[in-house]
């Protein structure tokens, strides 16, 4: 080979190693989240560096996952499911339970009747606060939290379970 066609042949060489190399290190995880969750149609999603910056900010400090989504739901008054990815299972469960200690045993807080809830053998729990119902569980290696105004009851909506099963 000639030193021009060397060279050339190199750098595409490099630049395939590159791209190999910027699509392996991307750490989006892809989390799904539903078009429509009760009466409300998916308006929004927020992913990537902008959702774990609005995580952090909303805890005024840094707990964001490995990957995060916030999906809005609604145009009026709107509904957030906010889903946390954590790459170890372990993670997951240590901040699940972690977030269920410090809301229960916050004695002045925005959140109030913290109840694990039977149908799901206590391992969604639901609270009030701020205006609305908050459910939070986990699913696989996700910690998802759900804010809604919408009635379900005790029973998590049907279409957030088809994509996240407890």
């Amino acid at each position: 080979m000639t030193d021009g066609r060397s060279l050339k042949l190199r750098l595409k060489i490099l630049s395939s190693i590159f791209m190999i190399l910027c699509l392996g290190c991307s750490n989006s995880t892809q989390l799904p989240t539903p078009e429509k969750i009760g009466h409300k149609e998916r308006i929004r999603v927020i992913s990537g560096k902008q959702a774990a910056i609005l995580v952090n900010k909303m805890h005024g400090q840094s707990v964001a996952a490995d990957d995060n989504v916030i999906a809005e739901y609604g145009r009026e008054k709107k509904d957030l499911l906010y889903i946390s990815f954590y790459r170890d299972r372990n993670e997951a469960d240590k901040a699940f339970k972690l977030m269920i200690e410090k809301m229960a045993s916050a004695e002045k807080g925005p959140f109030f009747h913290l109840m694990p809830l039977p149908a799901y053998k206590n391992k969604v729990y639901f609270t009030l606060g701020m205006g609305s119902g908050h459910y939070i569980f986990l699913s696989g290696n996700c910690l998802l939290w759900y804010q809604t105004d919408q009635s379900f009851g005790d029973k998590l909506p049907p279409k957030l379970l088809k994509f996240y099963p407890v």
